[in-house]
């Protein structure tokens, strides 16, 4: 997991996600493809976390049929022309059909008429959406990030959780299961923000 390749001694950022009003025309992020990999599911639970539940936004460039308007996905949106995007920078998240959100899109300027939507900090190309939503704001100390069948998934964790995961165990609430590949991150105060720490991995994950 490149995370853990490029973050693992130094300690990665913690991201975070604002409500935000912006009206200019925007792009779809080049690199985001991997990002994530369940299908656009975790992006858009941020976005209905965050009162945002809405039609596809983009008014223009529509397909006659297909799957405009419905909202499947939370789309990685930049005002960047060429999509892209670099580590650490900021870009947006909005309402998407599947029919947008496609690869094919890319370069074409989307306009919309909904102007609220979240904005990402600290974003890094191509980052899963279970190690994102795992560094978001949380009372908890602890994050991990496991695989569970073919997909990432993220939970926040106690200190009793994460010593049970250290052990190979994942505890959420009464259930108990195994641990397979997984990524456990600490959360440390500094410079007024915070950064996470790589406490223990167990790689690879699939693909």
């Amino acid at each position: 997991m490149s995370l853990v390749d490029t973050w693992g001694e130094i300690g990665i950022k913690s991201t975070g996600a604002a409500l935000v009003n912006y009206a200019g025309v925007l792009y779809n992020v080049d690199g985001s493809s991997s990002d994530p990999q369940i299908d656009g599911r975790s992006w858009k639970r941020l976005l209905i976390d965050y009162g945002i539940d809405s039609d596809c936004y983009v008014t223009n460039a529509t397909p006659g049929r297909n799957s405009h308007p419905t909202f499947n996905v939370g789309g990685h949106m930049t005002p960047n022309s060429d999509g892209r995007v670099e580590p650490g920078e900021d870009s947006y998240l909005m309402p998407l059909c599947s029919w947008h959100n496609s690869k094919a899109r890319d370069g074409v300027a989307f306009s919309h008429d909904h102007t609220l939507m979240l904005k990402l900090f600290g974003y890094m190309q191509s980052e899963p959406a279970a190690s994102f939503l795992a560094r978001l704001p949380s009372e908890e100390r602890f994050a991990i990030v496991y695989e569970d069948g073919a997909t990432l998934k993220n939970a926040n964790l106690t200190p009793h959780q994460a010593d049970a995961a250290l052990s190979g165990v994942l505890s959420i609430g009464t259930s108990e299961r195994e641990l397979g590949p997984f990524v456990l991150l600490e959360r440390v105060e500094q410079d007024d923000d915070f950064r996470y720490q790589v406490v223990r991995s167990r790689l690879p994950f699939a693909p």
